[in-house]
């Protein structure tokens, strides 16, 4: 029997599918793996540090857009 093309992975049930993140969404993500990194080695002043920042990046103004040239 010949092998069958692959089929795309579908998602299962509670499974997200994957998007390009904006820049800050990426950096929240990064400090969210430090934050928990620190709380799991008991590191109390390293988790308030990444925690205060994950606050201001969530609370800040969404970056501007760069403009988009008008189509001719």
């Amino acid at each position: 029997m010949d092998p069958t093309p692959a089929q795309p992975a579908s998602l299962g049930l509670g499974e997200l599918a994957m998007v390009d993140p904006s820049p800050r969404a990426a950096v929240v993500a990064s400090l969210a793996g430090t934050l928990s990194r620190a709380v799991a080695l008991g590191d109390a002043e390293a988790a308030r540090v990444v925690h205060e920042a994950i606050g201001r990046l969530l609370g800040a103004a969404p970056a501007p857009e760069r403009p988009v040239s008008p189509r001719r």
